[in-house]
């Protein structure tokens, strides 16, 4: 992480760009105050989450790159960021997120352990992340469903608004619906298939004891989280 990064050098979306690029974080998106709370239920209006932001930046990680560069995070301590960490995807997010200068703003992650809980997902369409699609999933113009929200930044700072997406499901005859296994929709998707995440990461996406298991057994370290991914 480029710890040189200071909010008042550059627009802050484009900072974050800049800073974040190089580790698979290539989705942004911004939402208006006014809009955010159009959109948001009362008690979770921009007054309420965070008073002084004017605008709401949202963040995303699109194809197999930032998996990788969690792998190469990891790699630096495997027994503190994955033997002991219940949730390490999140804590690398977290690790690179806490070195970034954003003074006033507010920082929302989807995690497990989030004190507050949005909905990302309509966020995201707000921004212009993509749109739901028949499976539920987001589908980005470019990423296709090979696209995670990984971050809400609000911020003082006034920043151009952004615009909801074209949808790209509409017209499409939905090869998605036809398995029953999610992985498999995610796989039929026509749209990003180029971005797909490498093996490993769908395993730890879509069946959490294994991808530990393997990841462990890749890094050479014992799980001492979660008994099962031991065996």
């Amino acid at each position: 992480m480029r710890k040189g990064y200071h909010h008042g050098e550059m627009r802050l979306d484009l900072g974050l760009r800049e800073a974040l690029s190089p580790f698979g974080y290539n989705g942004f998106g911004v939402i208006a105050r006014e809009r955010f709370d159009r959109a948001a239920p009362p008690a979770f209006r921009c007054d309420v989450i965070h008073p002084p932001a004017r605008s709401v930046v949202l963040v995303a990680s699109g194809g197999p790159r930032h998996f990788r560069a969690f792998l190469e995070w990891i790699a630096a301590d495997p027994i503190a960021r994955l033997a002991r960490e219940a949730h390490p995807l999140d804590a690398f997010t977290a690790d690179l997120f806490a070195r970034l200068d954003l003074p006033g703003a507010r920082v929302v992650f989807p995690t497990f352990l989030a004190p507050l809980r949005l909905d990302f997902v309509k966020m995201a369409e707000l921004a212009g992340l993509g749109r739901p699609s028949e499976i539920g999933l987001l589908v980005d113009e470019r990423f296709g469903p090979w696209l995670a929200l990984r971050a809400a930044i609000f911020t003082p700072e006034l920043l151009p608004d952004g615009a909801v997406a074209s949808r790209r499901c509409d017209g499409c005859a939905a090869p998605c619906r036809v398995p029953a296994d999610a992985l498999a929709q995610r796989l039929a998707c026509i749209v990003g298939r180029e971005h797909a995440y490498d093996e490993l990461q769908r395993i730890y996406h879509y069946d959490r004891p294994r991808g530990r298991r393997l990841l462990c057994e890749s890094f050479g370290v014992k799980d001492e989280v979660i008994p099962e991914a031991r065996s």
